[in-house]
This record gives C-alpha cells, sequence and structure tokens, in this order.
C-alpha cells in the first residue's frame, strides 16, 4: 500500500491484471516506450495518481484499467499516432469533473469516434 513511485523496465511489453491493485499511495508511473497493452484492473485503486502519459506503443486498454484513480487530472496519449483499442467503455471508471484526456489534435475527430471511446467524448481534449 505504500509504494509511491514505480518506473516501469523497458523489457516489459505488458503491465498485467492487477498489476498495481490497491497501491494506494502511487503516485508516480512511468510506462515506457515499449509497453504495448495495459491489462484489465491494472491500476485498480491508485486514489494518488494525478496524471499518467501513455507511450504511443500502448495499443490496447483493458475493462477498468483505471478504475477508481479519484486523483487523476490528467492521461496524456499526445505522443500517439494512432487510437489505442479499449475492451470496453469502463477503462477510465470514476472521472473527476476537470480530468482530461489529452490527445494530439491531428487525431481529435478520430478519437472522439473510435471504438468505445464516444463514452469519454466530453473528456476528450487536443493536446
Amino acid at each position: 500500500y505504500s509504494l509511491s513511485s514505480v518506473s516501469i523496465p523497458s523489457s516489459v511489453t505488458s503491465i498485467g491484471t492487477y498489476a498495481f491493485n490497491g497501491c494506494y499511495s502511487l503516485s508516480s508511473v512511468s510506462i515506457p516506450q515499449g509497453v504495448t497493452s495495459i491489462g484489465t484492473y491494472t491500476f485498480y485503486n491508485c486514489y494518488s495518481l494525478s496524471s499518467v502519459s501513455i507511450p504511443s506503443s500502448v495499443t490496447s486498454i483493458g475493462d477498468n484499467a483505471f478504475y477508481n484513480c479519484y486523483g487523476m487530472a490528467i492521461y496524456d496519449f499526445t505522443k500517439h499516432t494512432s487510437v489505442p483499442t479499449l475492451s470496453n467503455t469502463n477503462a477510465f471508471f470514476f472521472f473527476l469533473s476537470d480530468c482530461v484526456i489529452k490527445v494530439p489534435s491531428s487525431l481529435l475527430s478520430t478519437w472522439k469516434s473510435a471504438t468505445n471511446w464516444p463514452t469519454y467524448e466530453t473528456k476528450i481534449v487536443a493536446g
């Protein structure tokens, strides 16, 4: 419960189901280029996370991947050249009113209409 930061090694290509479940104090996570998927409930109940930069190598995000990340203000996808697949509409369960999903301006309309992303249309902004 007291893990406050983590730097995922560059050798990791997938962050598994429940990997950081209950890491309530986790406030900083570094996801390296090369990670291609973020699994189901990966950051479940990581209340202290306030922002996360998702590298362009991530092509899929599992159900409830960021479930109950109450402190999250920014999900940064600005380095992406394509829209990652969401396996469901609940990947970012529980949004604060001022939380945003930053995406490249060139992909803004594509992102808002991609499968399962319209659920977050009001949160998706050009970064």
